[in-house]
């Protein structure tokens, strides 16, 4: 049997409601975690609540930050990626921290969500304000060789510099000798 929250806590979950309730942008979220394209489509489309461009003051953050600020490698799907970049949202836009898209995408391990942004011109060479690139993060997932090829063909750097040493350098320094990284630096040396 279920217990029932008390007065105090059921208040709490009302106020909680009636303030995602009165926030479309609340809601938009959520039904962009859910993969629920229709709702999107009403609030963004059809009653206009909600506006493609609208970026946060504080952190700068687009609806393609938003969405992808967790860390659940399957939210958002594709789809719902694709969306927000077919109505006009920035895919190379950072935020307060140099952050873009990609890089969320990238520190979520969304691998498709990453390469819908690479297909629509994700630029994988943009640095953050610690000098890291999407490029960069592929380190992360060397039996995603699929990614990492589109990286490179959409423009990725392998002699980037970012302050201290070149990618393809560090990057060998750190995994060269692992025997699981073999076909990862065979293909990051085709663009060397």
């Amino acid at each position: 049997m279920k217990n029932k929250p008390s007065k105090e806590t059921q208040k709490s979950l009302d106020k909680y409601q009636e303030i995602y309730e009165r926030n479309p942008s609340l809601r938009a979220l959520d039904a962009s975690l859910d993969g629920d394209l229709n709702f999107l489509d009403k609030i963004f489309l059809i009653n206009k609540e909600v506006g493609f461009l609208d970026i946060t003051p504080s952190e700068k953050w687009n609806w393609l930050h938003k969405i992808l600020l967790g860390f659940d490698a399957n939210s958002p799907s594709k789809h719902v990626v694709s969306f927000f970049i077919s109505n006009g949202v920035e895919v190379n836009a950072q935020d307060v921290y140099g952050m873009t898209p990609l890089h969320y995408a990238m520190r979520s391990k969304n691998i498709e969500a990453a390469k819908v942004l690479l297909e629509a011109g994700a630029d994988p060479n943009i640095p953050n304000q610690d000098n890291l690139i999407p490029l960069r993060m592929c380190i992360r997932y060397p039996d995603r060789l699929d990614l990492l090829e589109l990286m490179l063909k959409s423009g990725g750097n392998v002699h980037y510099f970012n302050g201290e040493g070149y990618l393809l350098e560090q990057l060998k320094d750190f995994k060269g000798k692992d025997p699981k990284y073999k076909d990862f630096f065979e293909l990051l040396n085709k663009y060397a």
